[in-house]
């Protein structure tokens, strides 16, 4: 039996849609065996994949000792995969693959590097048919075994149990959850406060939507954003009618609780991207710095939607670059404002999710 492997470091979204490759080698070559590398961190996100025989973790940190690359090197080399992929391109992975015997190592065209590899691809900077790069490009590694780049499946996947979906269903139900109106979750923050919209911004959205609405809203963030949500609860006037503790333990109850909910309106990033695998209505808010076109995936589709700085202020981007907008993205974030957004998300939640506004 042939064996494959696949490298992506890095978090759950990076993962998560390198995923896509897993259940496109499956699809191409049945009798394959394939295998994932990645941080222990984001492999549960990879539970119960069918397109996956093997999954090899590492903590992010260990991996950066040349003993400890060493050491997984030599144990992938001792698998003798017979094809390698590598969507992560990074000095780790490179060395990985350099010494990995691989008959066929698969990566992007860069320069120097190049030559690791035995077939490397041009990354596009415009989405094609999916409106994002982030998972066309990694799928273009995979034109060694599709002669039509259309007839490749892009969707990503998250395959929770019967038995995870249900107890999480329960644990909302006891927590007050009335399934009978719909129950949005609202990521209220990014990963950090400089990719999160501004708190008093999404205090605003909350309100709106609390007025006008007759739904559930569970605030999704994590523990360590306590006193930041509390910010954000101080401007809301019907807090009482707002569940923040509905958080899960884990992204798997996180994603379980996500798939027993109507949508998602969110700042853009990872709870996004679990929405989306689970085929979730979502909303996102843009960072800045970040844009449509690399992580705007399946806005094609009529679900899925976001606003962004080049909707109401394309000439920012003339004048500053994204590497200073990354640096102070306070100033960009704040002309994001509630009277734009508000508006665009309320049409959201009526045409999209069917919501009617409070008569």
């Amino acid at each position: 039996m042939k064996k494959a492997l696949i490298i992506q470091n890095k978090f759950i979204g990076d993962v998560l849609v390198a995923s896509v490759l897993a259940k496109n080698l499956k699809k191409s070559i049945p009798d394959l065996s394939v295998h994932f590398f990645c941080y222990d961190k984001a492999v549960s996100i990879l539970e119960n994949n069918p397109y996956i025989d093997k999954v090899i973790t590492f903590d992010d940190q260990e991996l950066k000792k040349i003993p400890v690359l060493w050491k997984y090197t030599k144990q992938i080399r001792n698998e003798k995969y017979d094809i390698l992929i590598d969507p992560y391109a990074k000095l780790q992975s490179r060395f990985i693959t350099l010494l990995s015997n691989a008959k066929q190592k698969i990566s992007f065209d860069k320069p120097f590097f190049k030559h690791f590899y035995t077939n490397v691809y041009k990354e596009e900077k415009e989405p094609m048919l999916i409106h994002c790069t982030s998972i066309e490009n990694r799928c273009l590694l995979l034109s060694p075994f599709f002669k039509d780049f259309t007839t490749i499946d892009f969707q990503t996947e998250i395959f929770l149990t019967d038995e995870e979906i249900n107890n999480a269903r329960e644990y909302m139900s006891q927590e007050g959850v009335n399934f009978n109106k719909p129950v949005i979750i609202l990521g209220v923050l990014g990963s950090s406060l400089d990719k999160s919209w501004p708190l008093a911004y999404m205090a605003e959205l909350t309100n709106f939507l609390l007025e006008n609405f007759d739904i559930n809203i569970l605030f999704n963030y994590v523990p360590s954003q306590q006193k930041d949500v509390d910010r954000i609860l101080s401007s809301v006037s019907q807090k009482d009618k707002i569940f923040t503790s509905i958080l899960g333990s884990s992204v798997r109850e996180f994603a379980a609780i996500l798939k027993n909910s109507d949508a998602l309106i969110a700042n853009e990033g990872g709870a996004v991207n679990i929405a989306k695998a689970l085929l979730k209505p979502t909303f996102s808010i843009f960072s800045p710095h970040k844009f449509r076109k690399d992580w705007g995936c399946y806005e094609n589709l009529f679900i899925h939607q976001s606003f962004h700085l080049t909707d109401i202020n394309p000439e920012i981007y003339k004048q500053h670059s994204v590497k200073e907008i990354l640096k102070a993205p306070e100033p960009f974030y704040l002309l994001l404002k509630p009277e734009k957004v508000i508006p665009v998300i309320s049409d959201y939640v009526q045409n999209v999710l069917n919501i009617p506004l409070y008569k």
